[in-house]
């Protein structure tokens, strides 16, 4: 997983309690579909996102060049950590969240 340097850095916290939980993410896809380097970082509730079948949007998103990072401790505390996981999403920790929202040249969104 590498740092995210410029573009967007978009936080999904609910979408996974959300019925449907399609507005966040779609947003995404339409960031990368635009040609922005776009991370949708999920965390709490929206780490279920990242099962595979579990959400269309993300797929999209990823296909679309968008990156998907997934919170390990989201991911711990639902039970989730040994959960099979979409192939392009990459566990990581806030550290690296940290960096990207300290750095000017990325855009920060939390939902």
């Amino acid at each position: 997983m590498t740092t995210v340097r410029e573009g967007f850095l978009l936080i999904e916290s609910q979408a996974a309690a959300v019925p449907g939980g399609v507005g966040f993410p779609r947003d995404a896809v339409t960031q990368a579909r635009l040609g922005h380097p776009v991370v949708l970082f999920l965390i709490q509730d929206a780490v279920a996102l990242a099962v595979p079948g579990r959400s269309p949007e993300l797929e999209a998103f990823i296909g679309a060049g968008g990156r998907v990072w997934v919170d390990d401790f989201s991911l711990a505390q639902r039970g989730l950590a040994n959960a099979g996981l979409l192939p392009a999403a990459h566990r990581t920790d806030m550290g690296a969240v940290a960096e990207a929202v300290l750095n000017p040249a990325v855009k920060v969104v939390w939902h």
